[in-house]
């Protein structure tokens, strides 16, 4: 039933979703005093379950001030990212499955095709051919949701392979201990038998992740 609501509700012009959905969300985030722009596929919903007791949605932090500039500004606002290839997979994993009842696909059906049989077909005949702005969220570049012009606006951004770190900032910010989910959402590469062109791929599409959240092909620096 969720499902079907969420796609009548993505039916809707986003430009009359996006300030609802945000606005709405403020008094959550207001009495917390915490902001947390929730990246699609970095652990997010554990961290918003941690915090809030659910989860309250994927917002561009560019967004969020526009909407809740008061609420932006006296939080704390952080996010937390992930490596752009790990990522990729778990998202293509999550694709393929159908999406779930808190964040659906709006064309679930593509994502049965031929060029999802395999990751490196997927990268290489899908998402190569993709306006990156235009589709569904858990592909989207992680600095879209945690910059605006090339610039990170939120006030700390933690690593999900450093999480560890976060939470201690978090349970100082909230004065309450915070106790996160661990689960190993770290993808084995060689496993998963990446090409050199997939991986060349991968960097060029997202390029500005790896740059600006300090990430390489080669592990963390």
């Amino acid at each position: 039933m969720k499902k079907v609501i969420y796609r009548v509700w993505l039916l809707l012009p986003e430009f009359l979703r996006l300030p609802i959905d945000i606005i709405r969300r403020c008094p959550k985030w207001k009495n917390e005093g915490v902001l947390f722009i929730h990246v699609p596929k970095a652990a997010g919903y554990s961290v918003s379950m941690a915090i809030y007791g659910r989860a309250l949605g994927h917002f561009y932090a560019k967004d969020v001030k526009r909407f809740c500039p008061n609420t932006f500004s006296d939080a704390f606002t952080f996010g937390v990212v992930r490596h752009p290839v790990d990522r990729l997979y778990s998202a293509y994993c999550f694709a393929k499955s159908g999406g779930t009842d808190v964040m659906g696909m709006r064309k679930p059906e593509q994502y049965s095709t031929a060029a999802f049989d395999s990751f490196e077909s997927f990268v290489c005949e899908w998402l190569a051919n993709q306006d990156l702005a235009q589709i569904d969220g858990v592909f989207r570049p992680q600095h879209f949701y945690l910059c605006d012009s090339g610039k990170i606006i939120v006030d700390e951004v933690f690593r999900l392979e450093e999480i560890d770190a976060g939470v201690e900032k978090l349970s100082a910010v909230l004065c309450r201990e915070i106790l996160i989910e661990h689960h190993n959402q770290s993808v084995e590469k060689n496993k998963i038998d990446i090409s050199t062109e997939t991986l060349s791929i991968i960097e060029q599409c997202y390029k500005k992740d790896f740059e600006i959240f300090g990430y390489r092909f080669g592990g963390n620096k």
